[in-house]
C-alpha cells in the first residue's frame, strides 16, 4: 500500500506542471501562480484528477479524467466558502477540499474557450466567460467536482486564508493542529533516520 500512495503522490507531483500548463492562458495582466493542492476526487481512484492553484487574485480549479480536461479561473470574490477538513489516519491525500461559489459575487469566472487562432493551430485556446446554465452546473460540481481528496502543504492553506479573508469569504479549517504534529513527528523521524544511516550501526 505504501508503495501505491507513493506511486500517486509522484504521479500528483509531475501533473502540477502540466496544471499550470493548461490554466496560464486563463491568468490576467501580471498574475502568475504562487501555491498549489493536488488531489483526487476519490483516494481509491486514480481515473480523475485534480488540481487547486492559487494566485493573488483567483483560485484556479483544473481537473482531468479520461473524458477530457478543463480549467477554471475563480476570482476569490466568487467564492463563498472554502472547507478543508484533515483525517489524520489517511496514509495519502489526508486532507478533503470542498469549494461553494457565491451566486451573488460580482466577479466572474473563466474557462478556456473551444475557438483557437486559425494563423496559429498551436496556440492556446482563448479565455471565456462561464454563464447560464454551463455557470450553473459547475457551482453544482456537474462538470467537475467541487470536492476532492488532496495533499495540502501548509503553505497553501496559508495563501488561502489570507486571501479568503481578504475577499470577505469564509474558510472551515478543521484538524489544523493534527496535521502540524504530524508534519513535525515526520521531520523528527527523516532526522533521525538519516542520523542512524551515518552512524554505521546495521538496521
Amino acid at each position: 500500500m505504501a508503495l501505491l500512495d507513493a506511486f500517486k503522490q509522484q504521479v500528483l507531483s509531475l501533473g502540477r506542471s502540466e496544471a499550470r500548463s493548461k490554466a496560464r492562458p486563463l491568468l490576467v495582466d501580471d498574475e502568475s501562480f504562487e501555491r498549489s493542492a493536488a488531489g483526487l476526487d476519490r483516494r481509491t481512484s486514480e481515473g480523475f484528477v485534480m488540481f487547486w492553484l492559487l494566485s493573488d487574485r483567483a483560485l484556479y480549479l483544473v481537473a482531468g479524467g479520461a473524458d477530457g480536461d478543463w480549467a477554471f479561473r475563480v476570482p476569490y470574490d466568487c467564492i463563498a466558502e472554502v472547507a478543508l477538513d484533515f483525517d489524520e489516519n489517511a496514509e495519502t491525500l489526508p486532507w478533503y477540499i470542498r469549494l461553494a461559489f457565491d451566486p451573488d459575487a460580482e466577479g466572474v469566472i473563466t474557462t478556456l474557450g473551444e475557438s483557437i487562432d486559425p494563423g496559429n493551430p498551436l496556440a492556446a485556446p482563448f479565455p471565456r466567460v462561464l454563464e447560464g446554465d454551463e455557470y450553473d452546473r459547475l457551482s453544482r460540481g456537474e462538470i467537475v467536482p467541487l470536492t476532492g481528496f488532496a495533499a495540502v502543504p501548509q503553505k497553501f492553506r496559508s495563501s488561502l486564508s489570507l486571501q479568503l479573508a481578504a475577499a470577505g469569504a469564509t474558510l472551515h479549517l478543521h484538524g489544523e493542529d493534527r496535521a502540524e504534529a504530524q508534519r513535525k513527528l515526520r521531520a523528527r523521524m527523516q532526522k533521525v533516520k538519516r542520523g542512524g544511516g551515518s552512524s554505521g550501526v546495521a538496521e
